[in-house]
């Protein structure tokens, strides 16, 4: 009876353990990719002209564009949880509230893609769950740039990335709603954090 219980037991260690290596496996994986999806997503577009010399004007001033990444696997995959498990450690292992902030801000992102996977893919309940859920994230990387700027850490650059982020939330947000009232609440949120944007973080 020992026997089996100590079996039972090195199986239930053995499969924790090998589910924490994938989890670090995957993070591993996901902060290289995070890192190439912000510097791709902080780099202007610019629009030119060509006159009849040879010289290339600007026709305007540079117009950026707010790129979100890719979502992956989505809260309806049963694998989902992983990510879940990996984000946490994630979140955990960032001490840094500029970089918490920076995390915080790419979760909201890939929260919101998926959440408009889900909605067009005809899941509505789980596409606005998922969809509430990126906007609090939006809310805590705010909160964190607020940590960073206290703590005297230049945040100038990620504080214009959630400011264009805040717009671009609440245009998908908006394009989903299709002016439906269970959307006004998580609209409310890109709203609040522009506004803290600019009472806290100028």
């Amino acid at each position: 009876m020992k026997g089996k219980n100590l079996k039972k037991t090195f199986k239930n260690v053995t499969l924790v353990a090998a589910v924490l290596i994938f989890a670090f496996g995957v993070l591993s994986v996901s902060v290289f990719k995070a890192r190439g999806e912000t510097l791709a997503a902080a780099k202007p577009v610019l629009k030119f002209s060509i006159s009849p010399s040879p010289t290339v004007i600007p026709t305007s001033k540079p117009e950026v564009k707010y790129y979100l990444p890719y979502p992956g696997i989505l809260p309806d995959h049963p694998l989902y949880f992983l990510k879940m498990i990996r984000d946490r450690i994630w979140l955990w292992l960032t001490v840094d509230s500029l970089k918490k902030a920076e995390v915080l801000l790419l979760f909201a992102d890939k929260r919101l893609g998926a959440g408009k996977f889900l909605i067009e893919g005809n899941k509505p309940d789980l596409g606005l769950t998922t969809l509430e859920k990126a906007e609090k994230y939006l809310e805590r990387a705010a909160t964190q740039l607020e940590i960073a700027k206290s703590k005297g850490k230049d945040i100038t650059k990620l504080k214009e990335k959630l400011n264009l982020a805040t717009f671009e939330h609440e245009r998908v947000i908006n394009e989903l709603s299709g002016g439906r009232a269970e959307f006004n609440r998580i609209l409310e949120y890109p709203q609040k954090v522009r506004t803290r944007i600019s009472q806290n973080l100028e």
